[in-house]
């Protein structure tokens, strides 16, 4: 199970995919929508027909009938700078944790009905949503232990025993959950046993002199990034490294396909460029020289769907994965690209960009480029997930927009 971050703090759960804003009644913005609940707030999950999602003004959860709009249930509250981390649904339940400005604390189970199912209040869960995979909850705290609970029960499974000393790393934690479970701890990666928490191998680039940046796992293989330079790690152990073109640069995983590995370089916030790594051999190409984002606290967006990679700065480019040619670069008015997302379609072929331009708009393009849709809603846009209908989180409310092609 892997959890990757699409927009503004929204994670992508279930079959519905996580993104940005759209457009059916009139609220006065010249927005459309098919129904508003008057509450801002944002979004975290479309399971069985529900929206999840947390209520902006006293952090409590909310599940909202997905066709009407109407509430179903709310639980809690929290106060102050407090909150309720992103939660993770699954078919039986919520999961989530309980955040300060310092620490999150407390791990706590919901049914689907909202009742409480059980909760732990002394269980760091770090500033992520829990991972629920075949009935086990994983959780990391803020010092790099990892604990699993039974879904149902709430009953600890185990806990790796790391040393607290081991201080895990600003920004990491739990990086994915697949044949086993993957953390960045301190300056290294972990691989731990699923079923009993035993470590399986540990990675210390530069023993431990070098600090992860990002990470990913496909096909039991793992990719870093660091400042200076990408490896590819099996086992433990480091397959190929390759450096970028500038050190101490910020280096993020753009996506990953059958064949290749790309990472966006940031050596400030106006220049990036994008690489393209071969997953076996680790050969580097740069796909794009010195991109430019025109917001100085901002920086390119990308996302990788059906073998083409799409840059977002002043302009929406698409890139083949396999060559690296260029597709197509359109221009969008009202802005720049703040971030972009690709959620997934039937057929390869035939899927749908959306691109958030300024606080509350989205358009978006088809795989060729044309424009087929252009939204607006009320307030400034939190976060946004595609399903049957598009539903959007702002400041002033959560809507239900109807996914349609314009004419």
């Amino acid at each position: 199970m892997k959890r990757r971050r699409l927009l503004e703090g929204a994670g992508a759960v279930g079959s519905a995919t996580l993104v940005g804003c759209l457009g059916f009644a009139d609220d006065g913005t010249g927005s459309e929508y098919q129904w508003r609940y008057d509450a801002g707030g944002e979004i975290d999950a479309v399971s069985q027909g529900v929206v999840f999602g947390r209520e902006w003004s006293d952090g409590q959860i909310v599940a909202l009938e997905g066709t009407t709009g109407e509430r179903q249930w709310a639980y809690g509250a929290t106060a102050g700078m407090d909150t309720y981390s992103d939660l993770t649904v699954t078919d039986t339940g919520i999961y989530f944790g309980y955040c300060t400005d310092d620490d999150c604390i407390g791990l706590y189970a919901l049914k689907r009905d909202g009742e409480e199912r059980w909760r732990d209040e002394s269980v760091g869960t770090g500033h992520t949503s829990p991972f629920v995979v075949d009935g086990v909850v994983f959780v990391s705290d803020s010092v790099g232990i990892v604990r699993a609970f039974d879904a149902e029960s709430g009953s600890e499974l185990w806990t790796d025993g790391v040393d607290e000393s081991d201080t895990i790393a600003s920004g990491s934690g739990i990086v994915d959950i697949a044949d086993a479970v993957y953390v960045e701890k301190s300056a290294a990666l972990v691989a731990l046993d699923r079923d009993g928490g035993s470590t399986r191998w540990r990675y210390d680039p530069d023993d431990g002199d070098t600090q992860i940046i990002d990470a990913a796992v496909s096909d039991g293989v793992a990719y870093v990034t660091t400042g200076g330079w990408v490896a590819g790690v099996a086992d433990g152990d480091e397959v190929w490294r390759r450096s970028v073109d500038a050190v101490d640069v910020q280096t993020e995983i753009a996506g990953i396909t059958t064949d290749r590995l790309f990472v966006l370089a940031n050596a400030d916030r106006n220049e990036s460029r994008l690489y393209a790594f071969d997953r076996t051999s680790g050969e580097r190409s740069v796909l794009s020289e010195s991109l430019e984002h025109p917001d100085d606290e901002s920086g390119p967006v990308t996302a990788v769907r059906d073998g083409v990679v799409y840059v977002g700065t002043d302009r929406l480019r698409a890139i083949d994965a396999a060559t690296g040619n260029e597709r197509f670069s359109v221009t969008v008015d009202g802005g720049p690209i703040w971030s972009l997302a690709v959620p997934e379609e039937n057929g390869a072929d035939d899927h749908t960009v959306f691109v958030r331009v300024g606080k509350n708009r989205l358009i978006s393009v088809d795989s060729s480029g044309e424009r087929t849709w252009d939204r607006s809603v009320a307030g400034t846009l939190r976060n946004y997930l595609v399903d049957e209908s598009v539903y959007v989180g702002t400041t002033e409310g959560i809507y239900s927009l109807e996914w349609r092609v314009d004419a």
